[in-house]
């Protein structure tokens, strides 16, 4: 779609809890994927798995009023249900689509929320996050990194909770860097500043040996990924340890945002010390 002018110059700067205009496509999008012989099927779908009592104007209208007026925790589940009651008719297609209109949605909005491929609605920080995220992801789709995927996903997942889990996103993002960091030196059974020190840091000077800028930043990164490590430390139940307290959020994010980073990093230099069979 092309941009309009709101899109180009009324855009918000921050990501919006509610929006009018997300409302009202919404209701427009399940018009058009929820034809009118089905609207009583699925509005019984979403009240008895869900517990809302979706109202429209009319018996086989769109959900008109629950779009516009509902509660808005109530329209954000009735949008899973709907995926749901796609699956429920052996409709993976539509549901496929549905997902990726709601989600078209959500971003031209720019609403804090995303919907994932199941059709379940989580929060989103902020913009720069979900970039983050999704730039990560990006590497992330070989079979090589299946278990780092995974710990990556929830990581992002616990922060994305309405209860924000900030320790489960610390450890799951340190989890997947760890293994990711295993996977490039299987002789190393942690990451930490030894290992890092005697993997990484050689790997790094021999990679970038022939551009010395790029070698000397490379290093310092290197040292930034050390420091990361212990910082995620804090947060990592271990042995005989107490529990430590929720981190605060913009420390959850930082640590989440900045391990993403450098999980990008590892992949690519994974990648590189495969092709060159080292």
């Amino acid at each position: 779609m092309t941009a309009t002018f709101s899109d180009t110059y009324l855009r918000p700067s921050a990501l919006q809890d509610d929006s009018k205009r997300m409302r009202a496509q919404l209701a427009a999008a399940y018009a058009n994927f929820v034809g009118s012989g089905f609207r009583i099927d699925v509005r019984d779908y979403i009240q008895q798995h869900s517990g809302i009592m979706p109202q429209s104007s009319k018996m086989y209208a769109p959900l008109d009023i629950h779009f516009s007026e509902g509660e808005l925790v109530d329209v954000l589940d009735s949008l899973t249900a709907i995926a749901d009651w796609f699956i429920n008719q052996d409709d993976e297609v539509s549901r496929d689509e549905w997902v990726r209109e709601v989600q078209r949605i959500f971003d031209q909005q720019h609403v804090k929320y995303a919907i994932d491929s199941g059709g379940s609605v989580r929060l989103r920080v902020d913009a720069s996050f979900e970039l983050d995220r999704e730039a990560a992801l990006a590497g992330l789709q070989s079979s090589r990194y299946g278990g780092v995927r995974a710990e990556f996903e929830g990581a992002y997942t616990a922060l994305s909770a309405t209860h924000a889990d900030g320790k489960q996103a610390i450890r799951g993002i340190f989890e997947a860097c760890e293994v990711t960091f295993k996977l490039m030196f299987p002789s190393a059974r942690r990451v930490g500043a030894p290992e890092i020190g005697s993997n990484l840091m050689p790997f790094v000077e021999q990679y970038y040996a022939s551009d010395a800028p790029a070698q000397e930043a490379a290093k310092k990164l290197v040292q930034g990924f050390t420091n990361w490590v212990a910082s995620a430390q804090f947060y990592r139940h271990g042995q005989g340890q107490e529990e430590p307290n929720q981190p605060p959020l913009e420390v959850a994010v930082a640590i989440l945002s900045s391990g993403a980073g450098y999980l990008r990093w590892l992949i690519h230099l994974d990648q590189a010390k495969l092709a060159a069979g080292v």
